[in-house]
């Protein structure tokens, strides 16, 4: 159970919360993990298209970070800013951010009321994707774990997996035919001296010699995909004012128990759970209350 524990809270188990271990197996028990078909962007893809088709207007744009909110001069709305400094003004804003991007931001709306919050701790990630021709080496839909524990650095380093699984066996989508896709995840002291040392090239290679130890398979021609760092993946939530939410998620109306101005809320996994579940939970609260601003 370690490595499949660890592979969800990114994290060794003396800093889990047993809060958040009750709820993930109380999930696993209730139904099944799944992707969804075409990928995670389908997910919003379908809330876009739901809203269209109840005759919603909607207006998405990409790739337009936020730098700054502020309050109108009149009081009445909030103006917020762009990094191409566009501004957009409205009655209400939902802060839908991961928790650091959400602390900065609150900071620099109201620094006297929000700097001097404690700002919550992030756990890391690294993933490697694989292409691959032909069938994937495992044909069932399932999670690969590394059962071989060893608190030995120099075996840790030369044995970074913690999981691994074939997206291209729950969901043919995932691959072009012909081509399966593998998906490997690293945790911790791998990520650290691999991924923050500039050493991608040397973690392909490890990486690969443990697939084919594994699987009894020539990888040296799989292609590498893509290669990532998530610094901020998922919030920690093991003690102090962070800790997990699984009644519904935090009121959207105040973070860290300070008073958000009217029309101003916020939402994340954060502020519920650090799973998608706490994700969409805490964004129906705040879509709830937002709707209300739009009578």
């Amino acid at each position: 159970m370690k490595p499949f524990l660890e592979g969800i809270y990114l994290a060794p188990l003396e800093e889990q919360s047993s809060r958040m271990f009750h709820f993930v197996f109380k999930m696993f028990s209730e139904g099944a993990a799944c992707l969804p078909e075409g990928g995670m962007g389908r997910v919003t893809k379908q809330l876009e298209n739901k809203l269209k088709q109840l005759g919603r207007k909607v207006d998405v744009r990409l790739n337009q970070p936020v730098a700054g909110i502020a309050t109108s001069v009149d009081g009445a709305s909030f103006v917020v800013t762009t990094t191409t400094n566009q501004k957009y003004r409205a009655k209400c804003v939902v802060l839908a951010t991961d928790g650091k991007v959400a602390h900065s931001l609150l900071s620099s709306f109201n620094p006297n009321q929000f700097s001097s919050l404690p700002e919550q701790p992030q756990r890391s990630v690294g993933c490697l994707y694989y292409s691959f021709k032909g069938d994937p080496p495992i044909s069932d839909p399932i999670l690969i774990l590394n059962g071989i524990c060893s608190d030995d650095d120099d075996h840790y380093y030369s044995h970074p997996i913690n999981n691994v699984c074939f997206p291209s066996a729950v969901s043919k989508g995932y691959a072009p035919d012909g081509y399966g896709l593998c998906s490997v995840t690293i945790l911790g002291k791998a990520c650290e001296y691999y991924l923050t040392r500039n050493k991608g090239d040397e973690l392909d290679s490890v990486v690969r010699k443990q697939l084919a130890d594994w699987f009894g398979t020539d990888t040296t021609k799989w292609e590498l995909k893509k290669m990532y760092f998530i610094k901020n993946a998922q919030p920690s939530q093991f003690n102090g004012p962070w800790a997990a939410n699984v009644n519904g998620g935090r009121d959207c109306t105040v973070y860290q128990g300070k008073s958000l101005p009217k029309g101003f809320l916020i939402c994340g996994d954060h502020m519920a759970t650090a799973t998608l579940n706490g994700a969409l939970e805490g964004g129906i609260a705040a879509g709830e209350v937002a709707a209300t601003f739009c009578n």
